[in-house]
């Protein structure tokens, strides 16, 4: 299903009130930056005593540190304009010439510092609300290496437990220190691997009732490929089909498909992202299926069905059968397989472990390098040549007027066209392809043990239905998003969740998110939902939201009302209280 983008027309004066809440914070240093930063301003005097600027140098070296460290008493302030990037907070606070020429000096002439910035372990926190699914993760996420600080803290908690025994302590600090870097390495080689110079670092992992986030960073030692950036701010990458992940509770692995990453570019060399994992995709028994399409197809082909065949169409399928519209879970009803007979009801544990086996990162280029070559000019002339033998018009205007049989003509030499392309071209059928496309090829694996985190998550019956019972029968809230189960198996409806102020929930994925809402910044103390009729609200009733002159018209009637109206059935749900 196609993605459906936020048009949120509030969504940058919300952001505004976030990012100076984030700039108006405190940002205390790790101690080694702290030791480069004092090393920096040291090379400053020394310096300045030497041209004999000591004076100006040593005041501006105090308001450095004023900044950097907060002994003014005043906290640092900036407006979106100037929230650009986290990448590292110290950069933002030593903005002047000087001392960041020489703080970046000390970064590139002591490794074990930059190493120490704590980006793994931290990339939620780094991404902020540029993720659609954003919010405070740090409650929630379990860190998949230790970062610096907590090394820190073990090294002195066990400085403290051997009493006052400098030869004890000295031989303990030796052991901890070889524990903690033989940790370290583990660390390292579980969680992050390099294949021809690309790094894939997995930071963290959160799984709920609803889905699994696994945060990481991708670090190429060239320049990271330009890359297409979507409507929404966002470079579009994701991990090719090809990737597969194995959790322990399933018999087999499966492909990771329509894997796009939510995330950005930290810096030249450095993208950080999100992959969203559903729930229902980590539950799907593949042998399960394989088994029961087999056996459907084999009662298709007694009843003289053969689907492979050019003319097959459901349709057809379901006047053969005596249904008035095809659906695998109606099959038992004239005779043929139920689902439930071969298809295992799989429930993710609250504890599992998960092998990733990444093959190839994919992402789209920007326009101007696309390379997707043009239908031959050869081509389009002879469509245009039998359409005009059969007197049909190839003005876009006309289409709808052209009868059936014309419409059945049009689009036989529209498709005979195409496959004459795809037999020039037969890499551009593929959607990502070298035309369109870039691939830092790879193979990363990684072991993972995930523990589900339930706090916070609330489920609620609903019940929004018609009267057979299709609809939305109840709704999940996590920290971070809220899910509609929907039983629709002839996709009649659309659903729609409003917000407490009778704004549509603004989706949240790159992708894999289908009838699941980001809560974001808003308000779902109380929320909506409406079941409408599918076409009735894709051609009439989401126009009168998105349409430019809405605030206009909600001064007499808002989309909240209008749906009251229009809704086969709808219900408001609280969170505040449980009434």
């Amino acid at each position: 299903m196609a993605k459906k983008l936020d048009f949120d027309k509030e969504k940058n004066n919300r952001n505004d009130n976030v990012i100076e809440e984030i700039m108006q914070a405190d940002f205390p240093l790790p101690k080694q930056a702290e030791d480069a930063k004092n090393e920096a301003f040291s090379r400053i005097r020394e310096m300045a005593a030497a041209s004999g600027h000591t004076e100006n140098t040593e005041n501006m070296v105090q308001r450095l540190q004023e900044k950097s460290t907060g002994s003014s008493g005043k906290k640092s302030t900036g407006t979106a304009k100037s929230h650009k990037k986290f990448k590292t907070v110290y950069k933002t606070a030593l903005g002047l010439t000087a001392a960041a020429a020489v703080f970046s000096t000390v970064c590139i002439t002591n490794p074990a510092f930059a190493e120490n910035i704590p980006l793994v372990g931290n990339v939620f926190k780094q991404l902020g609300n540029s993720m659609g699914f954003y919010g405070d993760y740090s409650k929630y996420a379990k860190q998949l290496t230790d970062s610096a600080e907590d090394a820190e803290l073990a090294d002195t908690n066990e400085s403290q437990e051997d009493g006052g025994n400098p030869q004890s302590a000295q031989a303990e600090d030796q052991n901890t220190t070889e524990n903690n870097n033989a940790d370290k390495t583990k660390d390292n080689e579980s969680y992050s691997k390099t294949v021809d110079g690309t790094t894939v670092t997995l930071s963290e992992v959160y799984c709920n009732e609803m889905a699994l986030y696994l945060s990481m960073t991708i670090h190429t030692e060239d320049k990271f490929p330009d890359t297409f950036i979507t409507s929404d701010g966002k470079p579009n990458i994701k991990l090719s089909e090809n990737s597969t992940v194995k959790y322990d509770y399933m018999d087999e692995k499966s492909n990771l498909f329509n894997a796009y990453l939510d995330g950005k570019m930290l810096d030249d060399n450095t993208y950080a992202g999100v992959l969203r994992i559903p729930v229902e995709d980590m539950t799907v028994d593949d042998a399960g299926w394989t088994k029961f399409y087999e056996v459907r197809n084999a009662f298709f082909k007694e009843k003289g069905i053969d689907v492979d065949s050019e003319d097959f169409s459901f349709d057809k399928l379901a006047q053969t059968l005596g249904m008035d519209e095809y659906s695998d879970e109606n099959l038992p009803q004239v005779g043929g397989p139920a689902i439930s007979d071969y298809v295992k009801d799989i429930k993710v544990p609250d504890r599992f472990a998960m092998e990733l086996d990444l093959k190839d990162i994919v992402g789209t280029l920007p326009d101007d390098q696309d390379t997707t070559p043009d239908i031959p000019q050869d081509l389009r002339d002879e469509y245009n040549q039998k359409m005009a033998e059969h007197g049909i018009s190839t003005d876009d205007a006309d289409y709808e007027s052209l009868t059936e049989e014309q419409k059945d003509l049009e689009h036989q030499f529209f498709t005979e066209m195409w496959n004459e392309y795809f037999e020039r071209y037969p890499e551009a059928i593929e959607g990502n392809n070298r035309y369109n496309s870039w691939t830092l090829k790879g193979d990363w694996k990684f072991n993972v043990d995930v523990e589900k985190n339930t706090s916070d998550t609330v489920k609620k019956d609903v019940n929004v239905v018609d009267e057979n019972g299709d609809g939305v029968l109840s709704i999940t809230k996590t920290p971070f998003e809220i899910t509609m189960k929907m039983q629709d198996p002839e996709a009649k409806y659309f659903a729609v969740m409003l917000d407490a102020n009778g704004d549509i929930m603004p989706y949240g994925g790159v992708s894999n998110s289908n009838n699941t809402y980001a809560i974001q910044d808003r308000d779902i103390s109380t929320v909506y939902i409406y079941l409408c009729d599918y076409y009735e609200y894709m051609d009439e009733l989401k126009g009168y939201y998105w349409s430019d002159d809405y605030e206009e018209k909600a001064k007499t009637r808002t989309f909240k009302q209008l749906l009251d109206e229009r809704a086969v059935a709808g219900t408001e749900v609280h969170f505040d209280t449980d009434k």
